[in-house]
């Protein structure tokens, strides 16, 4: 009998059972084999993740070991140009200071040459160490830009007293024009500014052999108090070469190897100065055309002073007869037999009361008992340093309710920061080494006015 629509054969339902059966069979397998497959990958993954974090753990570690390393070389290359600076700069103070006491003596001119050759040579020496120094702080970041008020004018009129000199040596016009919008009073580093352009100046003289140098100087005000200070320095010389003006700001590079020869120099002032500049938010810009001349432009940011400062300096003849006014009683703390010599030499002109004390220590038991009327305190001295010296006699002197003594750092770390350092330090103004004579006279001048 026929089976009706409704009741399904029992023969179809169980190979339908099958298929489904095996279908679940395969497709269980199948998501199995993936799964294995995507379990395999994690852990492959997983395996990869943990090399690739041992790994990164591993570079880390080396980058900072390498960090270390290099910041401790770093600190060491400072150390060793600190060092460095002082134990050339002391001897040189020596060899400079006995050369200039030996031209006030009477010579003969074949003498007097002598001398002046070994005080050309000792500045050259100086500005060489100076240059060198400058770009070891550069790379460093150390270079320190200070930000004080100061007379643009006076500024330049100085630059041009003192470059004149080398301009009528070789016989070329020499022309500094300070426009009236630079006829101000300005906040900047004054030091930069003149290495900047003093390097600028020296290069045009140097390369000049016939026709000027002129200096076009002038201020452009922004908004207020901002402004550039434009200082152009054109001359007639040698001109250079078009593939050559762009890496001559590089260190030691000069346009030819002859240079250094017939010219000296390093070739390192040019790429000081162009960083000095990018410092200050400047630059330095080079126009030349080889056998006509150069143009070299150098820019500053600076703050133009609202009112010109009371500035009261000391000239020359001024400070000399304070100085020989009365038999003033001066302490010298200094360890260095030359420089004792030295210093001694550049005041040999004075009816004076000189006091050497050998060491900080010293320094503290001479002042015990006498009321000097100025001190200068070299720094880096044996058993007790210049500052440990001064903070002593300053809390002595206040707690005995005696006066404050004018009391001058000598020393050879010139650094901002370390100038600051000597005047919180109770110190009232420093002298760098290598000292120069007429600035010993006006700073001293300068305390024994302000301290009596």
């Amino acid at each position: 009998m026929l089976q009706t629509s409704t009741e399904e054969n029992p023969y179809v339902s169980r190979r339908r059972y099958n298929r489904e059966r095996l279908a679940r069979e395969e497709a269980e397998q199948l998501l199995d084999g993936k799964s294995r497959e995507l379990w395999d990958v994690n852990q492959k993954l997983i395996q990869q993740a943990d090399g690739l974090e041992k790994v990164v753990q591993e570079r880390t570690a080396d980058l900072e070991k390498a960090r270390e390393i290099a910041e401790a070389a770093s600190h060491a290359k400072s150390v060793f140009l600190a060092s460095m600076s002082h134990e050339i700069r002391t001897p040189l103070n020596g060899v400079l200071g006995m050369a200039e006491a030996l031209t006030d003596t009477q010579l003969s001119d074949e003498q007097t040459s002598m001398a002046a050759t070994i005080v050309d040579s000792g500045q050259l020496l100086l500005a060489v160490l100076n240059d060198i120094l400058d770009l070891s702080k550069i790379e460093a970041g150390q270079l320190e830009i200070e930000t004080v008020p100061f007379d643009l004018n006076a500024l330049f009129v100085a630059t041009q007293q003192l470059y004149s000199f080398k301009a009528i040596e070789k016989d070329i016009a020499f022309h500094v024009n300070v426009n009236d919008t630079a006829k101000c009073w300005i906040k900047s580093d004054p030091v930069r500014l003149r290495q900047v352009v003093g390097n600028l100046i020296s290069n045009a003289i140097k390369f000049t052999s016939k026709g000027s140098v002129t200096v076009d100087v002038r201020l452009h005000t922004k908004n207020g108090q901002d402004a550039d200070i434009i200082v152009e320095v054109r001359d007639t010389g040698l001109g250079i070469p078009a593939n050559k003006i762009s890496a001559l700001c590089q260190p030691f590079v000069q346009v030819d190897a002859s240079i250094a020869r017939k010219h000296g120099g390093t070739g390192l002032g040019l790429s000081i100065s162009k960083q000095i500049c990018a410092l200050m938010d400047g630059d330095i810009h080079i126009e030349s055309t080889e056998g006509v001349g150069s143009c070299f432009t150098a820019t500053m940011k600076v703050t133009v002073e609202d009112e010109a400062q009371n500035e009261v300096k000391i000239d020359i003849g001024d400070a000399i007869a304070i100085i020989s006014k009365k038999k003033w009683r001066v302490l010298l703390a200094e360890d260095n037999r030359t420089n004792q010599l030295v210093f001694k030499k550049f005041l040999k002109q004075f009816d004076l009361d000189i006091t050497v004390a050998a060491n900080g220590q010293e320094a503290i038991d001479a002042t015990q008992d006498i009321e000097f009327d100025v001190i200068f305190m070299d720094i880096n001295m044996p058993i007790v340093d210049g500052v440990t010296a001064t903070e002593n006699i300053r809390k002595r002197d206040h707690a005995m309710g005696r006066k404050s003594i004018p009391i001058l750092a000598l020393t050879a770390n010139t650094m901002v920061h370390q100038v600051a350092g000597y005047i919180e330090a109770g110190m009232d103004n420093h002298l760098a080494k290598p000292v120069k004579k007429n600035m010993l006279f006006q700073v001293m001048a300068d305390a024994l006015t302000s301290g009596n």
